[in-house]
Order: C-alpha cells, then structure tokens, then sequence
C-alpha cells in the first residue's frame, strides 16, 4: 500500500490592492501583516523597507519641530529684547488725525494708497456714528458717516468696551483712535479701538 502523499507547497499570497494602499498610506498599521505565511520575501523586503523611512521620517519631523520652535524662540527673545526702543519713540509720535469722511474717500477714490495711509498704523478718526452693533463673535463695532451711507468705515473694539460703548447714541459725534486694518469691499476697517473722551 504505497499511498503516495501528496505535500502541496504552501499558496504564495498576493499583495492585493487594498493590502497595497493599505501599506502606502499607513505603512506604520499594514506593514506587518506581510509578515503572515505565504508573502514572498520580496514583498516583505520592500514593505518593511517603506514602514521604517516612514518611521524614521516621523522621528526626523520631530527633532527638526523642536530645533525650529527653539529658534523661533530665539528669535522673538532678541526682536522683544531690541524692538522696545523704537516702540516707544513710535508712540511719542503724535496721533494723525483724519475724518470718517476722508477715509471712505480715501478708500473709494485708491485703495493701495489708503491701505499704505491707513493700514497698521495707529490713528485718530472722528466723525458721527451711523450704526453701533456687534459681530458674529459678540464684539462691538462702530460704524462713522462716510462718502456712501451704506458702506461706512467699521471701527471694533474689544468686548471689555461694550459698557461705554452702550451709551452712545447715533447722530452723536464721536473720535477714536485705531489701528487701520484694511478694507472688506471698499469698506474701511479699523481695530483695537478706543472711544477718546
């Protein structure tokens, strides 16, 4: 009774596609599996190779993150430590003045040369109030009489401002002093405001 056994090799498996993209995208997750029975070593070769630049890839992020916040660091240090100067001898210049009027002007007739007039820096701007309201996020703003009664220059200001602010009246003229913030559709916006007494 020769009975011939048969021994079958085992069954190569083929890296499918999802197997494949699974790799690709998360080599981290789905590299191991090729080290199940029946992957060629080819295979595992070339997966494994993928999971561990990946791996080294992260832990590289990592370090140059740390060695690029440190720097970052350094650098706010020294612009705090050599910027305080020319702040103050900035804030010893005297405010410039303009009127709502001039600046939905400004703004309607050039934009580019209003924003280099008025954006980022601290002025002073008076005129009569035309709307007090508040944003989406429940910060007040002022709107002054422009050239278009629509579409007047907004002026906000901080939530810590609401109580003086509820206290003035449309029709009433009013001067504050801003730093300019460009404009939204040729409506001049200013921030950081703060009503003059």
């Amino acid at each position: 009774m020769n009975e011939a056994v048969a021994v079958t090799a085992p069954q190569k498996r083929q890296v499918g596609f999802i197997l494949g993209l699974g790799i690709l995208l998360f080599p981290l997750l789905f590299g191991w599996m090729l080290l199940r029975k029946g992957h060629s070593t080819f295979a595992r070769i070339v997966g494994l190779l993928w999971m561990a630049l990946c791996l080294f890839s992260l832990i590289g992020m990592g370090s140059i993150s740390k060695t690029s916040y440190d720097t970052y660091k350094e650098r706010a240090a020294q612009s705090s430590t050599q910027g305080s100067a020319p702040k103050q001898s900035a804030q010893a210049e005297p405010l410039k003045a303009y009127t709502s009027t001039k600046v939905s002007q400004d703004y309607e007739d050039n934009t580019v040369a209003a924003d280099m007039q008025y954006k980022g820096k601290r002025v002073k701007v008076s005129g009569r109030i035309t709307d007090i309201n508040t944003d989406f996020l429940g910060k007040p703003y002022l709107v002054l009489a422009g050239t278009n009664p629509y579409l007047g220059p907004q002026f906000k200001f901080e939530k810590s401002d609401m109580a003086s602010l509820a206290s003035l009246k449309k029709g009433v003229q009013i001067s504050v002093v801003c730093t300019g913030n460009g404009d939204v559709a040729k409506v001049p916006m200013f921030e950081n405001c703060e009503v003059l007494k």
